[in-house]
């Protein structure tokens, strides 16, 4: 019998409060909440390990944390090299050690890397990073893990210079020279064989790098079976279910239908859209005292989020506005309509999100829609200079390097591309201590406070915002320059029932519209909202309203600590108004 023993050291940072790895990173580094581990794994037979699915060896060592107590030694712990979660293409390393802090009680730590060929160069960064939670009490099964009190929660890496001290501290076992290489031999090719069957293909589709897990699988059921009802997280009163619904293409989104608890809908639905590289919960989830969503079901409405094909509830996908407006807003209003037994709806709608939607009004494919308020941009765009040069200059050439960005880089970058592109970032932004707000501002505009102004944001909202903002790709941000270009929106795809010039025909919908734009706002300037109000004007005039927000940048315009004071009066009274 021969086996293999080598030692693995990671360093990272852990944060008591946020069970969010991405967050739980960023407060943890902040903090100076500092983890380690020295571990020595341990492969008693090579063959056995080999031939056991989940490929299970031995775990000594120590973890170091402050906070925890100190040096804590581990006694009892297991790895598992390759956990094929559902198949060869999604892999995890997982890592279970049963420890106890400084004052004696029983403690697990329970972590595991994500081996998944998502769209970015990164089998270094996945086979290197471990996101982890500290739970309480020894539990070495998964069903009690998924229950346990979680004490903390992490994010720990091996340096690329750690990397090769693992390589070199790789060590056969036999009863002979021979038997020792051939052991060490049999696991290098067992780790490599498993990478090769991981990374060796086309990159995945289904992969939430952004969002990862112990199993494979996004969150875009929110962590509730999909269709049944739930408290609403934060907004007491609330209730929520997840609906699944199909695009016209076969692409699958989901719907937020929210309603009060004690409360049945009295004035029919109102549709809501976001824009790209968010969700559905930009409408509701920032700790504000009172959201949209809450003044909406107050005012008697039943209210529906889509979360579109750019949610970052899904994997990260290439997509375009044209698509959007073609497939995914037709079908959500013909689910909406489905559900309630309504024969209309109105639409709230935000940035990239009342772009397609408008896309889609003009064009005639939702004819069912009568009135639409849109934020920030629509028919027509405006950007500062610097912004339109970002678009038009820099976009086509970092197309070739990158498939996309992501805020989330900020905080754990999968390549060196990455890494170099959030450094950049960082460098230019610096306005704040946020990363994901330095980045966020970086992808979609120039100068500070592009996506909202700091001063309008509470301390709560500008944190939590930091993990609502995800991957948006090159495909998206190349049709929006054609829109530049243009000055207003056109479409690119040559998609049937989309004409290419919106602003050239005549609108194939009654909706009366309601535009609003934030008069701070550098992201889209609030002059092309005026145009597109003055262009509607001119085709029905008094029919459809504008309105300059003063003070409001982009996104706070939905939470801002005085949105519900400034702005959701003015968006209750164009619904209420109809058409």
């Amino acid at each position: 019998m021969s086996g293999v023993r080598f030692s693995e050291h990671m360093d990272g940072f852990l944060d008591f409060e946020w069970d969010d790895y991405n967050q739980a990173l960023v407060h943890g580094r902040r903090a100076g909440r500092r983890c380690t581990y020295d571990l020595d794994i341990h492969v008693a037979d090579v063959e056995r390990f080999a031939a056991d699915p989940g490929h299970t060896a031995e775990i000594t060592g120590t973890v170091t944390c402050p906070e925890l107590g100190g040096r804590l030694a581990v006694e009892a712990g297991t790895f598992n090299l390759f956990s094929d979660v559902p198949d060869a293409r999604h892999r995890r390393m997982r890592y279970l050690l049963l420890l106890r802090d400084g004052e004696g009680r029983p403690l697990t730590l329970s972590g595991f890397k994500v081996l998944e060929d998502d769209p970015n160069l990164d089998i270094r960064s996945d086979s290197s990073r471990l996101m982890m939670r500290v739970l309480a009490g020894h539990l070495p099964d998964a069903a009690a893990q998924r229950d346990a009190p979680v004490i903390a929660t992490g994010v720990l890496e091996i340096s690329a210079t750690g990397f090769l001290r693992l390589l070199a501290s790789l060590r056969g076992e036999g009863r002979s020279r021979r038997e020792r290489l051939g052991a060490a031999a049999r696991f290098g090719r067992l780790f490599v064989g498993g990478l090769a069957q991981v990374y060796g293909g086309a990159p995945v589709v289904d992969s939430y790098p952004d969002f990862p897990g112990l199993v494979s699988g996004g969150v875009a059921d929110q962590g509730h079976p999909l269709g049944t009802w739930h408290d609403l997280p934060g907004r007491p009163g609330l209730i929520r279910r997840v609906i699944p619904f199909t695009a016209l293409d076969g692409v699958s989104n989901t719907l937020h239908h929210i309603r009060g608890a004690d409360r049945e809908p009295d004035r029919g639905p109102v549709l809501m859209i976001a824009g790209t590289g968010v969700r559905a919960n930009l409408f509701y989830g920032a700790p504000t005292p009172v959201s949209l969503v809450d003044v909406l079901v107050g005012e008697g409405y039943d209210v529906w989020i889509e979360n579109w094909r750019a949610s970052i509830d899904f994997p990260a996908r290439d997509y375009t506005l044209d698509h959007a407006a073609a497939f995914d807003h037709p079908a959500a209003v013909r689910e909406v309509l489905g559900h309630t037994g309504a024969t209309e709806l109105k639409a709230v709608v935000h940035c990239q999100g009342s772009t397609s939607f408008t896309m889609a009004a003009l064009a005639g494919l939702v004819p069912e829609v009568t009135t639409v308020v849109s934020n920030a941009v629509s028919l027509h765009y405006d950007l500062t200079p610097l912004s339109r040069q970002k678009v038009l200059r820099l976009i086509p050439p970092a197309s070739l390097a990158l498939r996309g960005l992501d805020p989330q880089w900020a905080v754990r970058a999968p390549s060196a591309v990455a890494a170099i592109t959030a450094l950049g970032a960082r460098l230019l932004r610096r306005e704040c201590d946020n990363p994901v707000c330095a980045m966020s501002t970086f992808m979609y505009g120039v100068g500070p406070d592009v996506l909202w102004r700091h001063a309008n944001l509470d301390d709560a909202t500008h944190e939590w915002v930091g993990r609502e903002f995800g991957y948006a790709p090159m495909s998206f941000f190349r049709t929006v320059g054609a829109s530049v270009r243009a000055g207003h929106l056109v479409a690119t795809q040559g998609l049937e029932g989309i004409p290419r010039d919106l602003a050239s025909i005549e609108p194939r919908t009654s909706a009366r519209f309601t535009l609003l734009a934030g008069s701070r706002n550098v992201c889209f300037l609030p002059s092309g909202q005026r145009r597109t109000f003055e262009h509607l004007d001119a085709l029905r005039p008094g029919y459809h309203a504008f309105h300059e927000l003063p003070g409001y940048s982009h996104l706070d315009v939905f939470f801002g600590r005085r949105s519900h004071e400034d702005v959701f009066p003015i968006i209750a009274e164009a619904l209420n108004r109809g058409p």
